[in-house]
């Protein structure tokens, strides 16, 4: 079971600007900003907020758009497979509901109401607190297919409502004004998902982490710079090419990058997907950093296990991709898990030791 958080370990986007302004940090050499990640409102300031459809519906979220036919089947089998395994066997029988991640990203958020709601002690969830919900997000290809990019549960997750209404209260918006906000989630990758927010004073839209209710420091520029390159994992469970999620191997207890700094200044992996699992049961623990020349921020995210899917249906269309296995990394916070593909974060960052 996570520990509880402690309050002294949480650390605001100011601390990690100053942190990072001390340690050279990032691929090509330049210092980048730390944000999102381990960090952020998480559940203390998010505790006892409403969650789910209600609450983005009161930030002026547009209503759900009717989601393709086989995006839903898809959805769905995703979601029946992983509730064969743990952590995720609460999922059996569940209620999924389906909404665009924004325009023009073709992704979608599949929000999960996991059966047995109201019972507390689930993976990621302190006792005594309501059952996790779950998430799953897709991603269309340019044939016409579908990808799971990440999955996830526990509260406060990854687009969870709370986490917005936090950072809109940070902000110093009263329920009023909150009532003037528009909200709309975007996802370009797992390490650019966001809700681009208006505030009732007209200016120009502001971004929120979607993964901690972090404010970052983007402009409608610098989002679309970097949206704009994004592609779904060429490596993910995917509706043309089944595969089964295996049990997950966990290769240490969940950490905080914060911990130690020192992973700052250590060099790159060199990695490839067929050696990532060797690497990782090796050093039992990795750091996952955003990087990029068009990144205006960057945010650790701590790698402790990994779930792989694999073909096991003899009755599958041979394929080189059909044939390929797909790796999830695991990583998380001390409420939530989130398993991200693996290919989604090489294209996006880089994995050093811890």
């Amino acid at each position: 079971m996570p520990e509880a958080r402690k309050p002294q370990k949480i650390l605001t986007t100011t601390c990690k600007i100053l942190l990072c302004a001390s340690i050279l940090y990032s691929a090509s050499g330049a210092g980048l900003p730390l944000a999102g990640g381990y960090g952020g409102l998480g559940t203390a300031e998010a505790a006892g907020e409403r969650t789910g459809q209600a609450a983005l519906a009161t930030l002026g979220t547009a209503a759900d758009a009717p989601a393709p036919e086989a995006l839903r089947r898809f959805a769905a089998e995703a979601v029946g497979q992983l509730a064969q395994v743990e952590p995720f066997t609460a999922w059996a029988g569940a209620d999924t509901a389906i909404e665009p991640l924004g325009p023009g990203t073709h992704s979608w958020l599949v929000t999960v109401a996991a059966a047995g709601s109201g019972q507390g002690g689930a993976a990621g969830v302190p006792p005594g607190a309501s059952a996790p919900r779950g998430y799953l997000i897709i991603s269309a290809t340019e044939s016409g297919d579908y990808k799971l990019v990440e999955y996830g549960m526990g509260t406060y997750s990854v687009f969870d409502p709370a986490l917005l209404e936090a950072a809109l209260r940070q902000s110093g918006l009263g329920a009023a004004a909150a009532g003037r906000v528009t909200a709309v989630p975007l996802y370009a990758g797992p390490a650019l998902a966001a809700w681009k927010v208006r505030l009732p004073d007209g200016g120009e839209p502001q971004y929120v982490n979607a993964a901690d209710g972090e404010w970052l420091p983007e402009t409608t520029g610098s989002w679309d710079k970097q949206a704009g390159g994004y592609a779904p994992p060429r490596l993910a469970a995917s509706s043309r090419a089944p595969l089964s999620p295996a049990p997950i191997v966990y290769t240490s207890s969940r950490f905080d990058p914060y911990d130690n700094l020192l992973w700052m200044t250590a060099k790159p992996l060199a990695l490839k997907s067929d050696a990532f699992i060797g690497k990782l049961k090796a050093s039992r623990q990795l750091v996952y950093a955003a990087s990029g020349p068009e990144r205006t921020y960057s945010f650790p995210l701590p790698v402790y296990g990994y779930q792989t899917w694999t073909n096991n249906s003899p009755l599958a269309e041979p394929s080189a991709e059909a044939e390929a296995e797909a790796v999830y990394v695991i990583t998380g916070t001390d409420t939530a898990i989130r398993l991200i593909a693996l290919d989604a974060l090489m294209e996006s960052g880089k994995f050093v030791t811890f």
